[in-house]
């Protein structure tokens, strides 16, 4: 009997896909030794037995085993995707096209593509800070946030609307329930330089709401001098200069110094 499920696996496979089979709830691997396959493609024969049971959940591994695959999740209902389209047609009319689409089964998009350079991990692209009245978790698109105090001890939480699956990362891909390619082909996928990455990367960033909090800088111990300030106590910088062939031809408040 034909298993349309499985063909598609063994075409990402062939196509240098590290694929894998998925739990589509727990979004995530259905394999507890998953991660040997961030440094290895599987085998024909295990891809086989892993969707030879009725399996129907599938997902890719990103990063170098894969070509150098990542891709770019939109999250919450997709709500950005057409804002950084229109950011990324601005920038290069022919790039957008050539990479591929899927959606997600919570109505977001994945945009997917390999690079010619090395990518790095997963990257959170854009976020947005909102604030609640109490501290009682927030539950938002399905994930459930529990609330943290700023500097100004308000109430908030993150949500990432855009980020990333690089090195190391994993994504639930089309044929899996609730996922449907929109454009191109994940057997086919298109290989794009590091400029043009870096181009897709930064429409999104552009997009980011969230602005970090400065890190406190260390105090400073009372008796402890600047940098600058030691050396102006215990160095001779006209000595310094000397070794180092330099003359004072005028002195006074402002010297002048040659070589």
């Amino acid at each position: 009997m034909r298993n349309p499920v499985k063909e598609q696996a063994i075409d990402y496979l062939n196509a240098g896909l590290s694929v894998l089979p998925a739990n589509p709830q727990l979004k995530f691997a259905a394999l507890s030794q998953w991660k040997q396959f961030q440094r290895r493609l599987p085998t024909e024969t295990e891809v086989q037995t892993w969707f030879n049971n009725g399996q129907t959940g599938m997902c890719l591994v990103t990063g170098a085993v894969s070509g150098n695959l990542e891709m770019i999740d939109f999250d919450l209902q997709a709500e950005l995707f057409e804002a950084w389209c229109l950011r990324v047609k601005q920038a290069d009319p022919d790039l957008l096209p050539r990479v591929v689409i899927e959606t997600s089964q919570s109505g977001g998009r994945h945009v997917v593509y390999r690079c010619q350079s090395e990518i790095c991990g997963n990257l959170k692209l854009a976020q947005r800070k909102i604030f609640l009245p109490s501290g009682e978790e927030a539950v938002i698109g399905g994930k459930t946030y529990k609330p943290h105090r700023d500097k100004d001890g308000k109430l908030h939480i993150i949500l990432t609307l855009i980020e990333t699956r690089g090195q190391g990362g994993l994504f639930l891909c089309a044929p899996t329930p609730g996922y449907e390619l929109v454009q191109g082909d994940l057997a086919n996928i298109p290989v794009i330089t590091a400029p043009q990455r870096e181009l897709l990367l930064e429409a999104a960033w552009s997009l980011n709401e969230v602005i970090p909090e400065p890190a406190d800088a260390p105090a400073c111990p009372s008796d402890t001098l600047r940098p600058g300030d030691d050396y102006n106590a215990r160095g001779d910088v006209r000595a310094l200069l000397q070794s180092h062939g330099w003359t004072c031809v005028k002195g006074g408040d402002n010297e002048y110094w040659r070589r």
